[in-house]
């Protein structure tokens, strides 16, 4: 095992300069987006689930975005969409249109959602977990650092991660991120024998989404490494899985997971960032972890908070 170098291997200051991760879209693209919305207020039932866009003036710029998130920090956010202009829906449909122009969308549950809502819906994890359907993103809890689809939903773990902000919380629930890369390097450094059993398989628990006849466990490495860096995980779903498997985590195992997260609890790897409405963020889902701090919802429901999620795979 040997240090990760370059851009993807950040700290919280390499974010000082905002144009480096942040998109604003151009009037011209705006145009194009305004336009297509027009003509699909004339065909109704479009701007769904299957419904190909098509944006020559983003063109170059999806290319150097894709580049950014493939081999660059593993983030962009995107500002400048006006979506008071648009209805929730149309807005999730521009949403969805620029997913596509990344990659091919995958289903996130057991219906096989491709556009989901993040959103609390009265769960709490405590009570509720282990009934399908019931995942942190239907909370105001906050997430601890993870990667999407750890258990692999559908078989699948996407490239790619988008958020669009169509409400935003009365306070809290900013997203924070850590980068895979760094964490691994400061592992490598200071406890490479926890990075040794990172290594190694550990059990996830999949019941929050699950398939009939599905395995309810899947077991897989932290880390991996074919020729670029893999990271799989979520703490809970391990805690769970060793528990559901009948296969007590060791202290070995314990001990490599608990400094795992006093790595990624250091406050200069943490890049955290409040979200607008309109805005979307897309982050790498195989060497970026996230997280979400909690938050306190507006009381009434159409002011909640509400994200639209999209996994996308690179073709």
């Amino acid at each position: 095992m040997s240090s990760f170098t370059g851009s993807g291997a950040w700290t919280c200051d390499s974010f000082s300069q905002a144009s480096e991760w942040v998109y604003h879209f151009r009037p011209e693209t705006l145009a194009e987006i305004n336009a297509l919305v027009r003509r699909r207020r004339r065909k109704p039932g479009s701007g769904t689930p299957g419904d190909q866009w098509v944006l020559p003036s983003l063109e170059s710029d999806l290319l150097r975005l894709r580049d950014e998130l493939l081999m660059g920090r593993g983030l962009v956010l995107l500002k400048g969409l006006p979506s008071d202009r648009y209805s929730e829906e149309e807005t999730a449909g521009i949403y969805w249109g620029l997913g596509t122009l990344l990659g091919t969308p995958s289903p996130q549950n057991a219906r096989g959602d491709l556009l989901y809502s993040v959103r609390d819906e009265g769960y709490v994890i405590a009570r509720d977990y282990g009934t399908v359907g019931v995942r942190f993103s239907k909370t105001s809890e906050p997430l601890n650092f993870h990667t999407d689809s750890a258990p692999a939903w559908w078989g699948i773990t996407p490239n790619v991660v988008g958020l669009l902000a169509l409400h935003t919380a009365r306070s809290g629930g900013a997203s924070v991120l850590v980068s895979g890369q760094t964490v691994h390097n400061l592992m490598l450094q200071e406890r490479p024998d926890c990075l040794q059993r990172l290594y190694e398989p550990y059990y996830f628990d999949r019941r929050a989404e699950i398939q009939s006849g599905e395995p309810e466990t899947l077991q897989a490495p932290v880390f991996s490494f074919d020729g670029s860096l893999s990271v799989r995980y979520f703490r809970h779903y391990i805690n769970e899985g060793h528990a559901l498997a009948g296969t007590p985590l060791q202290c070995i195992d314990l001990e490599a997971l608990d400094a795992l997260e006093s790595v990624m609890a250091r406050p200069e790897l943490q890049f955290a960032f409040e979200m607008e409405p309109g805005d979307i963020q897309f982050v790498n889902n195989f060497f970026i972890l996230h997280s979400r701090r909690a938050y306190e919802d507006y009381p009434e429901p159409a002011r909640k908070r509400h994200l639209k999620r999209i996994w996308i795979n690179f073709n």
